[in-house]
């Protein structure tokens, strides 16, 4: 008989070696989760993990259920939706909001004077995250309709010219009512990722949500590392940024619960600033497309790259002519970002009739929309017979204000770098309050810019502010609130409080 050959000694260490890095990664994640939750931001993080599980836990028997009833009514517990059981489940779900929001502003004041560890609020991110994991959609039902789109466009059907009823199955029956005959607005990188979810779901539209939180926390976890790198490119305090971008209130119920797409477009915007900021110009380019392909609204951070470039030729003393040269690596920029998104088209086989059904999201009307809310004060004050008409004209206003917008914030802030990147934020701000619809998460874009663009302490006391009011903007069941008189009424004495408390706070911080 042949002997077996002797291991070779060189794979035998190159297992002890990759073994021994496994196990001091390990250790040194845990030792930094023993510091952070035994340091002064232990008692916050505790906090914010109890509310995500209470989160989980309520979001059973009042959140965006399946049509079976979801994990509750397969144990037996479909009373856990209704009646008594429904007030516990809700009872459950805003006291878990109410310690995430807590716990997030008892790490505020730390946050905006540069003392919460970066390695803290990475840690809070992180475990207020997690415990979402095997939650249902919470406080939206968008997730269903993506997965929707996704099994539509596999199938064959234009998700550009049709609604999920075109498609009968296990993920259209999923969708709201509200959604069944309307076409998606949503670019092709979008549909193709959904797509691929359908798939490797096996036709089972639950193992898709989870298969799409995957996908949410990996994103989640790059915007983290990305919010931390331009913290330190635009030289503001990384803990700060990743406080009011990542490990909000805002971020964990609607991007890790409620599991909204903004959160791919939004990294790759993000990541497109810091390749420009590192003049990797092409790259930025490349996610400039990724972002587009996935949302429209990327669009608007792309033309304050320019000023990013420039600055950085006119810090080049070898350069003689920088704005030359700063449109050449914009043009760059600009070929990458069409290539990317022609592929991206090309691979999901839907074609641009998405730039068409853009402008099926009007449908919506809910008072976060400034030209929406002029329109239901002026028609409640003059008490004129056409609610439609008004809100047509206040929509027109508002489209041509926001152009007029963006055009004056992209040219006043184009001194250098630091202003370009306070400008990005204030043009997705014009954005989020003069679009015809808004939702509280399309707030995350500007939250992601917030502290990278440097604001003062009055306009971080009115964020904070109206981060709470929008948290308790929509149900969760992904209803609006905002028609509820007692329910506004208890958002907006929450929000005044909380912006009454923040300024004492920071004031004596």
């Amino acid at each position: 008989m042949t002997p077996a050959p002797a291991p070779d000694a060189g794979t035998a260490a190159s297992a002890s070696s990759s073994s021994s890095r496994v196990v001091t990664a390990t250790t040194s994640l845990t030792a930094s989760a023993r510091t952070a939750l035994t340091g002064p931001s232990g008692p916050a993080l505790l906090r914010g993990v109890l509310g995500s599980v209470l989160l989980t836990l309520g979001g059973f028997g009042t959140g965006a259920l399946p049509v079976d009833g979801g994990p509750a009514a397969r144990v037996g517990l479909i009373g856990f939706a209704f009646g008594h059981g429904e007030i516990l489940a809700l009872a459950l779900t805003w006291t878990g909001v109410v310690l995430l929001v807590t716990a997030w502003l008892a790490l505020g004041p730390r946050a905006v004077s540069g003392r919460l560890a970066t390695r803290d609020a990475v840690w809070a991110t992180a475990l207020w995250s997690l415990p979402l994991l095997p939650a249902v959609p919470l406080f939206s039902r968008d997730a269903w309709s993506y997965l929707a789109q996704g099994a539509m466009t596999a199938a064959g059907v234009d998700p550009y010219e049709f609604g999920p009823e075109a498609n009968p199955g296990a993920f259209s029956v999923e969708v709201s009512p509200d959604w069944q005959s309307t076409a998606t607005p949503y670019g092709p990188l979008h549909l193709l990722a959904m797509r691929i979810l359908v798939a490797l779901s096996g036709g089972h539209p639950g193992v898709g949500v989870l298969l799409l939180r995957l996908a949410v926390f990996a994103a989640l976890g790059a915007l983290v590392a990305l919010v931390v790198t331009a913290a330190r490119r635009t030289g503001v305090h990384p803990g700060a940024a990743v406080w009011m971008a990542c490990m909000s209130p805002l971020s964990v119920i609607h991007l890790a619960g409620g599991l909204h797409n903004e959160i791919f477009p939004l990294v790759a915007c993000l990541g497109a600033v810091v390749l420009t900021l590192d003049r990797r110009y092409a790259w930025a380019g490349a996610a400039i497309g990724v972002a587009v392909a996935f949302k429209a609204t990327a669009v608007i951070v792309a033309p304050f790259l320019l000023w990013i470039a420039l600055d950085a030729r006119r810090r080049d003393r070898a350069v003689t002519r920088p704005a030359i040269r700063a449109l050449g690596d914009t043009a760059v920029a600009a070929a990458a970002a069409g290539a990317v998104f022609a592929l991206a088209t090309l691979a999901s086989g839907t074609g641009l009739g998405w730039l068409n059904a853009i402008s099926v999201s009007d449908r919506v009307i809910n008072y976060l929309s400034a030209p929406t809310a002029a329109a239901h004060l002026i028609h409640a004050v003059t008490d004129s017979p056409g609610f439609e008409d008004v809100l047509a004209v206040t929509r027109r206003i508002g489209q041509v204000l926001l152009a007029a917008t963006l055009v004056a914030v992209w040219w006043c802030h184009r001194r250098d770098r630091l202003t370009a990147v306070r400008g990005i934020m204030l043009a997705l701000l014009a954005f989020v309050v003069l679009n015809s619809l808004a939702w509280p998460w399309y707030h995350l874009w500007v939250a992601a810019f917030w502290v990278l663009a440097r604001p003062g302490r009055r306009a971080t006391t009115v964020a904070v502010a109206v981060v709470v009011f929008l948290v308790m903007a929509i149900g969760p069941n992904g209803s609006t609130s905002l028609y509820s008189p007692v329910v506004t009424g208890i958002a907006v004495v929450a929000s005044l409080a909380t912006g009454w408390w923040w300024w004492r706070a920071t004031a004596e911080g």
